[in-house]
């Protein structure tokens, strides 16, 4: 023997039946028993295999609740890029029926997730409908050159309303990705 090792037998070495004896220093020793060694790694592996199935569990249930209003929001998105290229006319502009669908499933998903900033996409989205052109602006326009101004105005905060949405929706569907792990 070394005379290191005087006191321990070696650890690893094979033993008359040709195996390794594993922790063989601590059964001479009168230290812990490779069983209950192996019995603690069994339940320290156990009981974090549970934790992350129940992590996991928590994350999907709230992706389940999570993606209507995240799939809602996208479609708005997508609306409101189309509607990006034109003003908006009452009556004749048929993106803003779908609008009107989206925001009622958006306040839905505000209800059910009130800490997802669903609502500030919904008062946005509810401004940019406020601000539609009425059907018949052209004529009036003919009629009341003064009209004009407040027209444009409109249009202005039509732009606006539009940009602080899209915003809006972008900061939403990152905090769901964030939250979801999507």
């Amino acid at each position: 023997m070394l005379p290191w090792s005087s006191s321990f037998p070696l650890v690893n070495s094979p033993n008359t039946s040709g195996y390794f004896v594993l922790a063989a220093a601590a059964d001479t020793s009168g230290g812990v028993s490779p069983t209950w060694v192996w019995s603690a790694v069994g339940a320290i592996v156990t009981s974090i295999g549970i934790t992350l199935v129940i992590l996991y569990r928590r994350r999907d249930a709230r992706a389940k609740t999570l993606m209507p209003g995240y799939d809602a929001a996208g479609k708005a998105l997508v609306v409101l890029n189309r509607l990006v290229t034109k003003s908006a006319i009452s009556g004749v502009t048929s993106e803003l029926v779908e609008l009107a669908d989206l925001v009622s499933l958006l306040t839905i998903a505000e209800a059910r997730s009130p800490e997802i900033p669903f609502g500030v996409i919904v008062a946005e989205l509810n401004d940019y409908l406020k601000n539609v052109l009425p059907h018949d602006y052209a004529a009036r326009i003919a009629v009341d050159h003064s009209l004009l101004d407040s027209y444009l105005l409109l249009v202005r905060l039509q732009g606006i309303k539009l940009e602080a949405t899209r915003v809006a929706i972008t900061i939403v569907q990152r905090r769901i990705e964030k939250l979801t792990g999507k």
